[in-house]
């Protein structure tokens, strides 16, 4: 893969209103440079769109959320391999799911990830997109799509299965969620010629403690593209990846048996009502 040079010194450092202030800021970070574009950026990324949060000026932070500390010692591995930095992990105490935090007081760090491309602020009000050198790399867009569906899509294992995943927007930012959404569904047809459903607005409405008004923009994996979302798109929670592994089953029983009755027909091909389950055909084997 050709890495791609992102950010020099000098990108971060013009956020800074005071150049003396940015260099002695940066001074300690200058092993950063030039950040280059890879897979495993482009997962950090889509961590904190979908369960992360980069808090804007003058805080200039970032925190990671789950309800699993295995999950949160993997994420601060990934922003230790990359920046050599370390946060720690505490309980979150805004909710009562017994979710957990993975903090990270670097200001530097902060204002990298928000020139490449990270939200910041509460995204449910927030307009971004997939940033184009995650979209234009067919790898670095792979790990954005497993982290950000691992994080934040639905399986349901039945005789119909299906895959989906879903974004929650303020209604005065559907469109520009939608556009998002859209990214993905281009992308995943591109990279990986997945097809997707059209997107779907739910009439369901969600209202915030602060008044804001959301609704979530959804789309599903066609079942005829379930095979090779399954084989391209690996999950990174046992649980979540286990569901994956049993609609391919479905899915591939399902082609099977469409398989054996085409091969029948065409054995049998002087009838044309073909139908190996009538009584005539009992016994018959290939």
């Amino acid at each position: 893969m050709n890495k791609k040079i992102l950010l020099n010194f000098e990108d971060v450092l013009n956020t800074y209103k005071s150049k003396p202030h940015g260099i002695k800021a940066l001074s300690l970070y200058s092993h950063w440079f030039p950040i280059k574009s890879s897979s495993q950026l482009a997962g950090i990324v889509a961590d904190l769109m979908a369960d992360g949060h980069l808090q804007d000026e003058p805080k200039l932070r970032l925190d990671y959320c789950s309800n699993s500390r295995e999950e949160l010692l993997r994420f601060e591995k990934e922003i230790l391999t990359l920046f050599k930095i370390k946060g720690k992990i505490r309980k979150c105490t805004t909710n009562k799911y017994g979710t957990m935090n993975y903090g990270v007081n670097c200001m530097p760090l902060t204002r990298a990830l928000k020139l490449l491309g990270v939200p910041t602020g509460a995204k449910v009000f927030k307009d971004f997109l997939i940033p184009d050198w995650i979209l234009e790399d067919k790898e670095n867009f792979r790990r954005f799509v497993v982290r950000l569906f691992t994080c934040e899509s639905s399986r349901q294992v039945a005789k119909h299965p299906q895959i989906a995943i879903e974004m929650w927007k303020s209604l005065d930012n559907l469109e520009e969620g939608k556009k998002f959404m859209n990214q993905l569904k281009q992308y995943l047809n591109l990279h990986f010629n997945i097809k997707t459903s059209n997107l779907c607005i739910y009439k369901v409405k969600c209202k915030r403690k602060d008044g804001i008004i959301t609704q979530p923009i959804r789309f599903t994996i066609l079942a005829n593209s379930q095979l090779s979302f399954c084989r391209e798109i690996k999950l990174e929670d046992i649980k979540k990846q286990e569901e994956l592994d049993k609609i391919a089953d479905i899915r591939l029983d399902i082609l099977l048996r469409k398989h054996i009755i085409e091969l029948k027909r065409r054995f049998f091909s002087n009838s044309v009502d073909f139908n190996p389950l009538h009584p005539k055909y009992k016994g018959k084997t290939i």
